[in-house]
């Protein structure tokens, strides 16, 4: 049985979780190892984020789930094994603070905040999407985790699913809130590019700020017919969030 923990650091009284959902993503290389060069024929795509302490046998602080997109049907392009890339908040993953994914050029959305590989927020109503090309590297900016964190565990204690057993998983789906990112300016992009220079010299491609747009998305259902983020079956999302 999974269960929520006390996060008394930052909330008091309120409870916490851990992880997330483990789909197959675009990552490999340890983040000092990737090479990317203006010729590439991939993108690479960084955030600056906070890293707590995660529960018990969880890896990973949280994840952050990023999807393909088709932006004129409002709906994701990924499949059960390809079109996604993942944020995973492991304390070796981190680069002085930034967490970096390589992706394939396209269009991309942010799809999902999870903990524990059983709790997740779903941005289907609320998203950003953005575009990647070859052989850039594009900072989405600083993102609030901890936000988030707070966010989910919110949901998790008014819908009382704060234990789950035996794999289960819960999402939490039409939020009006999405992801949160902080704006980026100039200065932000000369520390990604110091901070490349030191720690992952081999990737000598441009960064560029990100130019995020508004994004909604249809969550689609599992083979046997329950709602999910990112489903089998995905829906648009197009006009109002997905409600099947």
């Amino acid at each position: 049985m999974v269960m929520i923990g006390k996060w008394a650091a930052a909330l008091g009284a309120v409870v916490a979780l851990g992880g997330a959902l483990s789909p197959h993503v675009a990552n490999a290389k340890a983040p000092g190892q990737i090479i990317l060069t203006p010729q590439s024929e991939e993108a690479l795509v960084i955030i600056k984020t906070d890293w707590w302490q995660p529960a018990p046998s969880m890896h990973s602080a949280f994840k952050l789930l990023l999807s393909t997109y088709v932006d004129a049907e409002a709906r994701l392009s990924s499949g059960p094994f390809s079109g996604t890339a993942l944020f995973e908040a492991k304390q070796k993953n981190f680069l002085d603070g930034y967490l970096m994914v390589p992706v394939k050029p396209g269009r991309w959305v942010v799809r999902s905040y999870s903990q524990q590989d059983s709790w997740a927020l779903c941005f289907n109503a609320a998203s950003l999407q953005f575009e990647a090309k070859p052989g850039q590297v594009v900072y989405l900016g600083r993102f609030d985790a901890l936000t988030h964190r707070q966010q989910l565990t919110r949901q998790a204690i008014a819908s009382g699913n704060t234990s789950i057993r035996g794999g289960g998983f819960v999402d939490y789906f039409d939020l009006p809130q999405g992801p949160i990112f902080a704006p980026v300016d100039a200065p932000q992009i000369a520390a990604v590019q110091a901070m490349l220079a030191r720690r992952a010299p081999g990737v000598s491609a441009p960064v560029q700020a990100v130019t995020f747009t508004p994004a909604t998305f249809g969550t689609g259902s599992t083979l046997y017919g329950t709602r999910r983020c990112g489903g089998y079956f995905p829906a648009s999302g197009k006009g109002k969030a997905d409600k099947s």
